[in-house]
């Protein structure tokens, strides 16, 4: 089982790194053109492999964290509960952030093929991971708490807009011609916060380790929210507007 978290953590960073840089062609692209259309395919299936290795990573340290993460959680020959239920909960924040970030993937595409026919998209298969995540976030947003960990607070809240955004659509008796394309662009942005995220928090916390100490080290961990939050607002709202208009 280590072997296999051990080759899957690989992948997972791996695909990882291709998916922050192939996250802004189609961003920046000109919407609607090939290139557009190719980056963002290959996006969104890095970043759904990405989140599935996440979460299978995550499920098997809840099964057997000893086997898997032991040797680091030791001290004096053995495993502090305090250190345990810190690293299950530092767990718990990545499968939220796994399963967050395969809920709005799948949610740029599927918005994507489907358009303004919703039906698809309102099967139990489908909606059933947006349900899950509203239900773990209220948990994780209690363990952030008891661990004083606003990253994992401030994710929980975002979880829960992100499946109280996608179910309102889903269930809306009507929504505007262009619904599915703001739908498209907003949960796009959504992994992207995810992503970044995920990067400056574990991966990249090591860049700045020396540069900000103490509370400092969760600016570069909040700054894909401070910034992503608000251009989803306004992007939505701009197309919004634009539907009206």
């Amino acid at each position: 089982m280590l072997m296999l978290h051990s080759l899957l953590l690989k992948l997972h960073i791996a695909l990882g790194v291709i998916a922050l840089f192939l996250f802004w062609i189609p961003m920046l692209s000109r919407k609607g053109s090939a290139l557009h259309r190719s980056s963002g395919r290959y996006y969104g299936h890095i970043m759904k492999a990405v989140a599935l290795s996440g979460l299978v990573m995550t499920c098997m340290v809840w099964f057997d964290p000893i086997a898997i993460k032991g040797a680091s959680l030791m001290a004096d020959g053995q495993i502090p509960q305090r250190k345990l239920d810190f690293f299950m909960m530092l767990n718990l924040f990545l499968f939220l952030l796994s399963l967050l970030t395969w809920v709005t993937i799948r949610h740029a595409t599927g918005s994507l093929l489907c358009k303004q026919n919703r039906d698809p998209l309102k099967h139990w298969t489908y909606q059933a991971p947006v349900w899950l995540l509203s239900l773990i976030a209220p948990y994780a947003a209690w363990q952030g708490f008891v661990f004083n960990m606003p990253l994992v607070m401030v994710f929980a809240g975002i979880s829960l807009i992100t499946c109280f955004g996608i179910l309102n659509y889903l269930h809306t008796t009507t929504v505007t011609a262009n619904r599915w394309l703001i739908e498209h662009a907003a949960a796009m942005l959504g992994s992207g916060i995810a992503a970044y995220t995920a990067f400056f928090a574990f991966g990249g916390r090591t860049l700045f380790a020396d540069v900000l100490p103490g509370y400092w080290m969760m600016l570069p961990w909040l700054l894909p929210s401070l910034i992503g939050v608000p251009t989803s607002i306004w992007y939505k709202r701009r197309l919004s507007q634009g539907a009206r208009v």
